[in-house]
């Protein structure tokens, strides 16, 4: 690892509390260990998050990058993701403006033979070749600080284009600025400030560039070059997916990622459920309120080769996978090596699923678990809900019949308690009688769920089997099929479900196993991270209230405006009534007055005519 420091950056610089701790607390305390998420304790902080997980290396560490090729890195921050750079390429050039943020960074990667870290800005800077990858991740929001003199995108994509060989790549990510986690309340990432970024950063003294797609193609269509766009949710810093512009999110597949508050948040919707109705009413908008971009821009077309990539962020390190979609295949691999061990076990479980003649579309290529592409609405639980939807609701049980039988393969009858995955997991069973009915697996891979599976031509083939426990009832894997097929609900109710396929007697038990095999894979304090908004604006909380005591108050008026008008109504009905009884007794008087008087005419005439 090479340091060098630029003439004019002798100077140390400042940075914020939160990096401050960062470096303090784990780069210079381990100085050995690089590991630095194992020294987490307890809660996890946004910056921990980002600066010591591999969360913020899920937005480059799927990219096929060239083991022999050049990397340049612009705006290195604390190294989060530098250190998977340098196991990717032949050498690693890193640019960081900020001289404590380069030494906090050398420290942490020290022993990498292959990277070499300037201290200086981009203007001032003059790298005597050419490289196969330009890498820009969140460097718009420290412009100013990285450019030097240069100030603006289109002029930074400019300077940089000459550093970049015939057939290299530069990519970027960046936030949108009309992205709907902006107006569910988070603040932007330049001035951590809600809104700002809604409205072109009006309130701020020193003008600030924002970004659209739309304004981010023109510019890189200016500059000569060619873009392929990629969506990473819930944003750039930290993806749980990314989806591109050949494959965009659909109403029922955009809720495959967890959106994180921010500090100084004041959440004020559910931004999954708000993407989901946006693309019910027109999946083409979504790249406008997509939250960030990653863009891949080169001088010649590029063909995209992962349509789609999703990341285990809530596992602990050892079951962390990346997922990669293709145009006719789906590739896992391991985030990093610490999930070697459950990568093989997985290849042993495709033997598995072979040995008791299941059919599967994965298979082993080169030491890679892959599959073979299928649609999507041939997914068991799409195929189900379709059913019940054009309420073919025979059909529907007759497939799930047969998902019950596939599933049931090889099971025995086990009455030890003891035997049982049950007593594996200390889970307590008040009447022992209560598993005899149940179909056990002596290797149960408990992931064959409906979610996990595609019908092809009325035939069964299970995919993405990660799991395996010793002598797991079948029933249980039958109750987390329709436990987590939510689109089910919509048509059917599942306690009818559990009654039907026998699972009511189990569901406190399977609930307590399922709470179990969970909390074996997922990572605590990264769960808590996600599950709780552990941020609250007093401000904004007060302000709502107000604002709620104000609706209460019109709501109360209206009611009594209500109640007036309705009193005056009755007062009017009552008044109206009155003068139809009036008109009716003059009618009556008039119609009266008439009848006697036409009854004196006639007995008068009478009266006359016989005298």
């Amino acid at each position: 690892m090479k340091l060098t420091i630029a003439f004019d950056q002798e100077k140390e610089n400042t940075v914020s509390p939160e990096e401050q701790a960062i470096i303090e607390n784990y780069i210079e305390k381990y100085p050995e260990d690089n590991e630095y998420e194992n020294y987490i304790t307890n809660t996890i902080s946004e910056p921990e998050m980002y600066y010591l997980t591999t969360q913020s290396q899920n937005i480059i560490n799927w990219y096929p990058f060239e083991p022999t090729g050049t990397i340049l890195e612009i705006g290195g921050n604390l190294g989060e993701r530098t250190g998977f750079l340098c196991k990717n390429a032949k050498q690693v050039v890193t640019l960081e403006p900020n001289r404590k943020k380069a030494e906090a960074m050398a420290k942490r990667h020290k022993t990498e033979e292959n990277l070499e870290i300037i201290v200086g800005q981009v203007s001032q800077i003059s790298v005597n070749q050419k490289f196969d990858t330009i890498l820009m991740i969140g460097i718009l929001e420290r412009i100013q600080e990285i450019g030097g003199e240069i100030t603006d995108l289109a002029t930074l994509l400019t300077h940089l284009k000459s550093y970049l060989t015939e057939k290299g790549k530069i990519l970027l990510a960046v936030d949108n600025k009309f992205g709907l986690r902006f107006f569910a309340g988070n603040p932007e990432n330049n001035k951590n400030k809600k809104f700002e970024s809604l409205i072109g950063y009006a309130n701020e003294p020193q003008k600030i560039e924002t970004f659209t797609q739309k304004r981010l193609s023109k510019i890189i269509e200016q500059l000569g070059l060619m873009a392929n766009f990629y969506y990473p949710l819930p944003d750039y810093r930290m993806p749980n997916v990314i989806f591109s512009q050949k494959q965009l999110p659909q109403f029922n597949s955009v809720d495959k990622y967890v959106p994180y508050p921010k500090e100084n948040s004041s959440i004020l919707m559910n931004e999954v459920d708000v993407f989901r109705e946006i693309l019910k009413t027109n999946e083409e908008m979504f790249p406008f309120f997509a939250n960030s971009f990653f863009i891949e821009m080169s001088k010649e077309p590029t063909e995209i080769q992962y349509r789609y990539i999703s990341f285990n962020n809530l596992r602990k390190e050892n079951y962390r996978l990346i997922t990669k979609i293709a145009d006719t295949y789906v590739e896992k691999q391991p985030v990093d090596q610490n999930a070697l061990g459950h990568y093989e076990t997985i290849q042993n479980n495709l033997s598995l699923l072979r040995k008791n003649e299941i059919k599967t579309v994965d298979y082993v290529s080169e030491g890679k678990v892959q599959s073979t592409y299928q649609k999507q609405e041939d997914l068991l639980n799409n195929v189900l809900t379709k059913a019940l939807e054009e309420k073919r609701t025979e059909e529907f049980h007759q497939i799930i019949e047969q998902y019950q039988k596939q599933i049931q393969k090889n099971s025995i009858k086990i009455e030890n308690y003891e035997e049982t995955i049950f007593a594996n997991y200390s889970i307590p069973i008040e009447n022992p009688e209560i598993i005899q009915n149940l179909h056990f697996l002596p290797q149960g891979l408990w992931d064959m769920t409906f979610k996990n599976c595609f019908y092809l031509e009325g035939e069964l083939y299970f995919f993405d089997q990660e799991w395996v426990e010793e002598n797991i009832p079948a029933e249980y894997i039958l109750y987390r099929s329709i436990l987590y097929t939510i689109s089910l609900r919509r048509y059917i109710n599942i306690e009818d479900l559990f009654e039907k396929y026998g699972l009511t007697p189990y569901r406190t038990l399977f609930e307590e196993l399922d709470n179990k095999l969970q909390e074996k894979i997922r990572d605590q304090k990264i769960w808590e991270f996600y599950s709780q908004n552990k941020f609250i604006d007093i401000d904004a909380t007060l302000q709502e209230l107000g604002n709620m005591r104000i609706r209460d108050e019109a709501k109360q008026k209206a009611m009594e405006n209500l109640e007036q008008e309705n009193q005056t109504l009755r007062q009017e009905k009552d008044m109206l009534a009155q003068e139809n009884e009036q008109l009716k007794q003059r009618e009556n008087d008039r119609f009266s007055t008439k009848v006697k008087r036409k009854m004196n005419q006639i007995l008068g005439g009478t009266h006359g005519e016989n005298n």
